[in-house]
């Protein structure tokens, strides 16, 4: 009689271990899933993506130092620092530093989040073609970034396709006019800062869609708005 209990006494520990061993399998499974569906979904709603993001840098930055509390900032990424040279807020700064800029105070924030640290601090003079000590005035975006495409190649659909990159992978953009260049034998995208302040965001809407920031070619036409895109072949 004992020697039946404690066979089905085993039983029942190997049945459980079991069943501990696929629940532990299966959990890291779940969590990559999980991750996985929510990385998906933040993917489909680019807005959604970009408040997740604010919101875990507000968090890791405000336990470095005090941060204003009525307002959310605007957030930059440095993705290639050589083509910042020249300007002090960005001496330290390295590819995936992030900057978040607070409008109402006039503050801008350098910060490495692979080391968790705050590279620099800087007083932004907003709306000024350069910032108050060594901020980028031109990284503040308190407006829609007013944005002109003009399909300068012979396929069309072009300025449509190139709205919809633009507005996937940049915020607060606004495409005011889509229509067909003066010519249509452009070979590289160019990207003109017509409003003459705003160099830095003309960069990086240059690097999103792999053109060249340029001078207003000859016989176009300077339009009302922020920044003009002249889409040319490298897009097809």
């Amino acid at each position: 009689m004992i020697k039946k209990i404690n066979l089905r006494s085993r039983k029942i520990v190997i049945i459980v271990s079991a069943f501990l061993i696929v629940v532990a399998a299966s959990a890291p499974a779940y969590y990559f899933y999980n991750q996985n569906q929510k990385s998906q979904a933040l993917l489909k709603n680019p807005t959604q993506a970009t408040t997740e993001e604010v919101k875990i840098l507000v968090d890791q930055v405000g336990k470095l130092m005090e941060l204003p509390t009525n307002e959310s900032p605007t957030i930059a990424t440095v993705s290639d620092k050589t083509k910042l040279a020249g300007q002090s807020f960005f001496a330290k700064a390295e590819n995936g530093d992030k900057v978040l800029i607070y409008n109402q105070v006039k503050k801008a924030i350098l910060y490495r989040p692979s080391i968790n640290k705050i590279i620099e601090v800087a007083p932004v003079d907003i709306g000024s073609s350069t910032a108050t000590g060594s901020g980028q005035a031109a990284l503040s975006q308190t407006q829609p970034l007013r944005v002109v495409l003009l399909n300068g190649t012979t396929t069309t659909g072009l300025t449509r396709t190139v709205e919809a990159d633009l507005k996937s992978k940049l915020t607060n953009i606004e495409v005011v006019l889509k229509e067909n260049a003066k010519k249509n034998d452009y070979t590289k995208t160019l990207v003109i800062d017509i409003s003459g302040i705003k160099k830095e965001v003309a960069l990086q809407v240059a690097e999103v869609l792999g053109g060249e920031v340029a001078e207003l070619p000859d016989g176009e036409t300077r339009p009302d708005a922020d920044i003009l895109v002249i889409i040319g072949k490298d897009e097809i």
